[in-house]
């Protein structure tokens, strides 16, 4: 099953594994959402595919303003919800075999949350870490004719895409070690933040840094993986937050480097965060 890989995946930099490769958000409030997005980002979600493989979805996928495939939403069912299932943007991991991936992190104390599915995509499954962060794992299938990459849903520098992923845990020395072995990701150096403890930078051999995890500051600060998005404007994308029915999680601050952050929530609960560069925001 999959290709033969060395039992840690860094000692390859040539193999994908971990590389983050889409991000969805799932949503009780697609309509609202939706012009949500599209008024704070720039994105464009299509409408809901009337031929999705799996017949009982409702998934629709965004797009940024240079045409790349950037996610996509999922519109939650009552049973889902019933389950546990809740507004949340969600990242995928690619691997280079579900089922391997699979037996290899439940054998550390992962959970399967929805076990393998083949689509046209690849095949995918949804997990949570040992400390119930969730994460989707992907093999995912080529188009017929697709000789170059796609281009990327995570990058420090193109706007409208994923610029950071963090991660709130309440075992960090265990979440380093668990995504290092699983996944490839490296520690490059962190930076103390007081009684919080360590902001761990994380990074990984194709895609280098990608974001950090740190000890999840409160009890009742969700466990699991926070997406920020890089936006032309922060200030003007945080009064769009407003203007649009999302909540602001504190004002816009500025960060190590270059950047100028704001973290927020959609009209049903979602946790994003925005980013700019200082000399871009208003």
């Amino acid at each position: 099953m999959g290709r033969d890989r060395p039992a840690n995946p860094q000692e390859d930099a040539s193999m994908p594994q971990g590389l983050f490769v889409w991000y969805e958000v799932t949503t009780d409030a697609p309509d609202a959402v939706r012009a949500f997005y599209e008024g704070v980002i720039g994105w464009r979600i299509a409408d809901p595919s009337p031929g999705h493989e799996i017949a009982a979805i409702d998934y629709r996928h965004i797009y940024r303003a240079d045409g790349a495939g950037q996610g996509g939403m999922l519109v939650l069912r009552p049973e889902m919800i019933a389950a546990g299932a809740r507004p949340w943007w969600v990242p995928y991991l690619m691997v280079d075999s579900v089922p391997d991936t699979l037996a290899a992190i439940t054998a550390d104390g992962a959970r399967v949350w929805m076990p393998p599915t083949t689509i046209a995509e690849g095949t995918f499954a949804m997990v949570a870490d040992p400390w119930g962060a969730p994460f989707y794992l992907i093999d995912p299938t080529p188009p017929p004719g697709q000789d170059t990459p796609p281009p990327p849903v995570f990058a420090l520098d193109i706007t409208q895409a994923v610029t950071w992923n963090e991660l709130f845990t309440t075992d960090l020395p265990g979440a380093r070690t668990f995504y290092a072995r699983h996944f490839g990701f490296t520690y490059p150096e962190a930076m103390p933040m007081g009684a919080f403890g360590d902001y761990q930078f994380i990074a990984h051999p194709l895609q280098g840094r990608i974001g950090a995890m740190m000890a999840r500051p409160s009890a009742d600060a969700p466990l699991g993986w926070r997406t920020y998005f890089r936006v032309a404007d922060v200030r003007a994308a945080a009064q769009a937050v407003r203007d649009l029915g999302g909540t602001l999680e504190g004002d816009v601050h500025e960060v190590p480097g270059d950047d100028l952050m704001v973290q927020a929530r959609d009209p049903a609960g979602a946790f994003f965060g925005l980013v700019s560069r200082k000399a871009a925001a208003g």
